[in-house]
């Protein structure tokens, strides 16, 4: 079994992005450290394929051949695998931070994968789960000082902290680098 990540966003502004990136600089304090902030839907399909290469040449059959993750008119996507995480961590000082926020409870990835499986034809497709990916730039001298500002910014902690995920019903992963 192989896992492919299927990151989708949108070929617009994103206001959402936008608007927390606002409130991290402007009421979080983090306007000299925040250089950029992204917002991605994130899909992992686990496939029943043989090697990467069909892997991804599945995942952009289905992105590109179904309505259920991409809208061509609107959306842009990226195929990524898991284990290339870390690449371009670190550029002049500024650091890439990653950070998925998963609802355990969100049955959302099951429904995708039954329709995939059954009326899309695509039996290969064992699972999906789905999430949001949040891309940052943080200026930092090392990236365990990124990991804490992207952890400081994302956890929900108090009205001065936090303001990407609520620990309460949700999870998340910090990985360096793309």
């Amino acid at each position: 079994m192989i896992s492919v990540e299927l990151a989708v966003s949108l070929k617009i502004p994103d206001v959402t992005a936008l608007t927390a990136a606002n409130a991290i600089r402007r009421r979080l304090g983090y306007a000299d450290e925040l250089v950029r902030l992204e917002r991605a839907d994130y899909y992992r399909l686990d496939l029943n394929v043989d090697d990467r290469a069909t892997a991804e040449s599945l995942v952009r059959e289905i992105a590109e051949g179904t309505n259920l993750f991409v809208n061509p008119n609107k959306h842009v996507y990226e195929v990524r695998f898991s284990e290339d995480r870390g690449a371009n961590a670190n550029r002049d000082g500024l650091w890439l931070v990653s950070v998925l926020v998963t609802s355990p409870d969100d049955s959302s990835g099951e429904g995708m994968a039954s329709a995939l499986q059954g009326r899309l034809g695509y039996a290969q497709v064992a699972a999906v789960e789905t999430g949001v990916l949040w891309s940052m730039t943080i200026k930092a001298e090392n990236e365990e000082r990124a990991r804490e500002i992207a952890e400081s910014i994302t956890v929900t902690r108090s009205q001065s902290e936090g303001v990407l995920m609520n620990p309460h019903f949700q999870e998340h992963e910090v990985w360096v680098g793309e």
